[in-house]
């Protein structure tokens, strides 16, 4: 089978390895579409705490198994324990013996890849294998808004407005919220107006306006928490979504007023299997609204010449490996 195998550091080599063998519990999967996600550009770039090369990158993933011709699948990318306490609580992102496809062990940018049988979900049918990638982007952000307790009629403010962005406010809309957006890139914008415009969606970039319910940081920019917690209302509560490039100016300042007005901060990591059964119901219903956040489909053997577009983080960054277009 073909692989691209990163080798080092901004080293992606495309090689032929042995297709692999699933261990017990495993399955073999052979891939039809990975989405490049920018932190696999990240970990091109500079590497990652979870990465050991060489490794095959690659976690939003839509395949196929031999034992069911016909459907399609998408990959959770988590392998869990299964019997820690945060796994019986249903919050398996969260065990501590997490091991993720394309960061512990090779992933979808290649022919095939094994991944146990517990983390294959069936696409529904007329969903695609490119709009099914988006599929653990989308989990991640059902994820934040389960976590955030939106509920109908809650005024949500999020940071950016790039792919995880337009994600986290379908899903808020979709429990019945009211959502406004920071964003100061105008291509985007300008990309994702139909879709906001359809959504009733505001932009907000003159940051004028105050009392929201929620905030969620969609971007890595330490000034979203001084912003966001300061245009919160009184128990609001401020979703840290991205990690932050750097410490905010003035902590205690936050705080405190974390302190004095009540409000809440709600980390927001990964996504569990149900987040993901979650997201591929949302796919059906709002699919056809989103094919925008797909930039192009390529082959394989064109994935290095595209990370560095990814790691910029322009445009939308759904590039689509299609293992159906020949080198």
């Amino acid at each position: 089978m073909k692989a691209l195998v990163l080798t080092g550091k901004e080293q992606l080599k495309l090689v032929d390895k042995p297709v692999p063998v699933p261990a017990e519990n495993e399955v073999a999967v052979r891939v039809v579409a990975t989405a490049i996600c920018r932190t696999d550009a990240k970990m091109w770039r500079s590497g990652h705490r979870d990465l050991v090369m060489p490794r095959v990158l690659g976690h939003e993933v839509c395949g196929s198994i031999e034992e069911a011709p016909g459907k399609l699948f998408a990959i959770w990318p988590g392998k869990a324990c299964g019997a820690c306490e945060a796994c019986r609580s249903g919050r398996e992102n969260l065990c501590p013996a997490m091991q993720i496809t394309g960061f512990h062990h090779d992933g979808g940018f290649a022919e095939f890849l094994t991944v146990p049988r517990s983390s294959l979900l069936e696409v529904p049918k007329g969903l695609g294998a490119a709009m099914a990638t988006l599929a653990e982007p989308l989990a991640c952000a059902v994820h934040a808004i389960k976590l955030c307790s939106i509920r109908r009629a809650d005024r949500v403010l999020i940071y950016g407005a790039g792919t995880l962005g337009l994600l986290l406010a379908l899903a808020a809309v979709n429990r019945g919220a009211s959502v406004t957006m920071c964003e100061p890139d105008a291509t985007k914008l300008d990309k994702s107006a139909a879709f906001r415009n359809r959504y009733a969606i505001d932009v907000d970039n003159a940051q004028t306006s105050n009392g929201f319910d929620i905030a969620i940081n969609a971007t890595s920019s330490a000034d979203t928490l001084a912003s966001g917690i300061g245009r919160l209302t009184p128990g609001g509560r401020f979703c840290l979504f991205s990690g932050l490039g750097e410490a905010p100016e003035s902590p205690a300042t936050l705080f405190n007023d974390l302190h004095y007005r009540e409000l809440e901060l709600v980390g927001s990591y990964g996504c569990t299997k149900e987040d993901m059964r979650d997201a591929l119901r949302l796919l059906v219903r709002y699919g056809h609204d989103l094919g925008f956040l797909i930039e192009r489909t390529i082959s394989l053997d064109e994935v290095p010449s595209v990370m560095e577009e990814v790691l910029a983080g322009k445009g939308f960054r759904q590039i689509i490996i299609d293992f159906s277009k020949k080198s």
